[in-house]
């Protein structure tokens, strides 16, 4: 990593009292970049990215059909972020099964996520097809309802049925406020649904290739990632306004993160950043501010770098040429 680079994260990251981790690779080149790349965080909402993989698995194998209709029940509704949920009126709602995916990648719905989850075989095999793209340092191992029942330090002894939104809204409410900060905590420090940057950034190159994904599986995660509409002041937030980005934010007591990838213009190639902060002494636009100006950095770093070259060194490495960087 060249000094100036090293010293900006470093400088950036003080002002969240180095609580964050950047990894970066420019595709093309494989050049890497990364602060805190190796160190876990967690990853809230970023988590529906492993779990959308091992949906899209099974859609190519067959298993499920992305055009078929499903009732979603109000026992199925869940805490936190949910549109489906809020435009529901509190009643059952038809959709199809295609609709819940967009709806857990752009729109981060924690509902569409648990449906879709559940059909895909749970925590566990997210996991499981995350190892078998050759992916380590990312771990699946909760459902949307049973993350929200530790952020507030509901017993594990509550069954996952117990634990629908108004079922839960009421029993969270009833705790101690005391009980639940010291929950909020504790998520910061859980070992549980963690990623590393360098981890998180090893997936999201194995989506740019199309590793374990039909052309149109791919296709259909780059569109959906490209139209998420949080977190603008994040890896966006600096970026020039024309710039692709197909991306995944996650939000969740002191944990702010934002991964994806980004186009380059002036035929530099693609970067993969993933950036993850985890402090709750900081104000969130702090946090945002650091995913944003670390983005910038780097942006501007690959673009210097590699300007009117990223065909070409793709070429090269694909053929084994020697190349320059």
């Amino acid at each position: 990593m060249p000094d100036s680079i090293g010293e900006g994260l470093r400088r950036i990251a003080r002002r969240v009292g180095d609580e964050a981790g950047i990894s970066a690779l420019h595709v093309e080149s494989g050049a890497r970049i990364a602060f805190n790349g190796d160190r876990r965080f967690p990853m809230a909402s970023v988590s529906k990215v492993p779990m959308a993989l091992e949906f899209l698995r099974r859609v190519d194998l067959g298993e499920i059909d992305p055009a078929d209709t499903i009732v979603v029940t109000t026992q199925e509704f869940r805490a936190g972020h949910s549109p489906l949920a809020e435009w529901s009126g509190a009643r059952s709602v038809r959709r199809t099964v295609d609709s819940l995916f967009v709806l857990m990648l752009s729109a981060s719905d924690n509902t569409a996520t648990d449906v879709i989850l559940n059909m895909s075989g749970g925590p566990g095999a997210a996991t499981r097809w995350v190892r078998e793209l050759g992916v380590t340092g990312v771990e699946v191992d909760r459902s949307e309802a049973r993350t929200f029942a530790d952020l507030v330090g509901l017993p594990d002894t509550i069954p996952e049925s117990e634990l629908y939104r108004y079922q839960y809204f009421r029993m969270r409410d009833a705790l101690p406020e005391t009980h639940r900060q010291a929950a909020r905590e504790r998520y910061g420090t859980d070992p549980r649904d963690t990623a590393t940057p360098d981890g998180m950034t090893d997936l999201l190159l194995a989506i740019h290739e199309g590793r374990g994904l039909s052309l149109e599986s791919r296709a259909w995660i780059l569109d959906v990632l490209s139209r998420t509409g949080a977190g603008r002041s994040r890896m966006r937030g600096r970026l020039p306004r024309s710039t692709f980005v197909a991306h995944k934010t996650g939000t969740m007591a002191g944990a702010i993160n934002d991964v994806g990838i980004v186009a380059l213009p002036e035929g530099a190639g693609h970067l993969i950043v993933s950036v993850f902060v985890n402090t709750l002494r900081r104000t969130t636009s702090r946090r945002e501010r650091t995913i944003s100006e670390m983005t910038r950095l780097l942006y501007d770093y690959f673009l210097e770098e590699f300007r009117g070259r990223g065909a070409a060194i793709a070429v090269a490495r694909r053929f084994g040429a020697p190349c320059i960087t």
